[in-house]
């Protein structure tokens, strides 16, 4: 890949980490997480009677696989890019 393309593929990308925002909830709707493309927690939305148990049961596992969701999101929309710029 020359010069201008890595710059291109490096734009590419933070313009859609940009574009990505996600809300993601525990089945039971106890917590709500909202996440960008740069993997970056937003805002987190707690239900008032839950206990600091149930929440340590929950919050480590909703945060990774919202991590998980943009990331392969963000995966899919780079190798889309890059079989573009393999076509040129």
């Amino acid at each position: 890949m020359d010069k201008i393309k890595i710059q291109e593929f490096h734009r590419m990308i933070h313009d859609v980490k940009n574009e990505i925002y996600e809300t993601h909830q525990d089945p039971d709707g106890i917590v709500s997480i909202e996440i960008n493309g740069h993997l970056e927690i937003k805002k987190v939305k707690i239900l008032l009677k839950v206990t600091d148990q149930k929440l340590e049961q929950i919050l480590p596992a909703l945060i990774n696989s919202s991590i998980q969701s943009v990331s392969m999101k963000i995966k899919g929309l780079i190798e889309v890019f890059q079989r573009n710029l393999s076509n040129q």
